[in-house]
């Protein structure tokens, strides 16, 4: 079996209409747990972004997925008032679970993956046994493209005082940031338009028909978060089968302390079994 790094640094890929799809899946030697996890990377973001996160649930037995979206729009769908951008990137997800004859899956899906997460999920039930949301796009009902490009100039700022506050973010901050500014100068016109899709996209009644079709939905959020802060997703409260855990920290927390998503993952996919 070959160690960690190998595993992680083996890109996949697929075809989807003539483009190649780049993905890792890394497989322990033991499982815990028969069911893969699907890390579903937010706007900006790849597998390197969560490479502790991933390492560390692979070290606990768990087999891990994840994608690097193409920087291209393939122009393939447009449907109700979610951009094709979004769909594009649910059907690559789940092109990539039927390449690998996924029978069932766990998703931990980030800021803009939850948005794509949800709608793959929502596409194909069957095949989702539990999808936690951290810091979760798409639930902000009359959201506004600027209103939410502000929130994320506020989360750099935020982010930028931890390089002199956080020796333990700093470590992860640096490889989050590079792959974030990689992301948008491949595609900038791409980058904008899917800015512009996270903030019109609402998925309240996703989550309602995922729960009728028993996938289990859990939200992890930051207490510090003003990306997507709690207290802009008010309708969540009136969903009481939504399991909720509040963390210390901001939208980007996720990949600074990864020990402390690692931990609660494990417990809600364990005990769900």
């Amino acid at each position: 079996m070959q160690s960690f790094e190998d595993q992680f640094k083996t890109k996949k890929k697929i075809d989807l209409y003539g483009h190649s799809i780049s993905f890792i899946d890394v497989v322990p030697a033991i499982l815990k747990n028969n069911t893969p996890i699907f890390i579903a990377p937010g706007w900006g973001e790849t597998p390197k972004t969560f490479k502790e996160l991933i390492k560390l649930l692979f070290e606990a037995g768990f087999r891990v997925i994840s994608v690097s979206h193409p920087r291209q729009d393939f122009r393939l769908i447009t449907k109700n008032n979610i951009s094709r951008l979004e769909f594009q990137k649910a059907e690559i997800i789940l092109s990539i679970f039927e390449y690998l004859k996924i029978e069932k899956v766990n998703v931990v899906a980030h800021s803009e993956g939850a948005i794509n997460a949800v709608i793959a999920a929502h596409t194909t039930s069957n095949l989702f046994k539990i999808i936690l949301l951290v810091g979760p796009g798409g639930l902000v009902d009359n959201e506004g493209f600027f209103e939410l490009v502000s929130r994320f100039i506020g989360n750099m700022i935020q982010g930028g005082g931890k390089v002199f506050t956080d020796s333990v973010a700093r470590r992860h901050l640096f490889r989050s940031v590079m792959e974030t500014f990689k992301y948008f100068l491949m595609n900038p016109v791409m980058g904008l338009l899917e800015g512009s899709a996270i903030s019109r996209t609402y998925l309240h009644d996703f989550l309602i028909d995922l729960h009728r079709n028993n996938v289990t939905i859990g939200i992890i959020h930051g207490t510090e978060d003003i990306v997507f802060p709690l207290k802009k997703m008010k309708k969540l409260i009136d969903l009481p089968w939504i399991r909720f855990d509040s963390i210390k920290g901001d939208h980007n927390d996720i990949c600074e302390h990864p020990k402390n998503y690692a931990s609660i993952i494990q417990q809600r996919v364990l005990c769900d079994e």
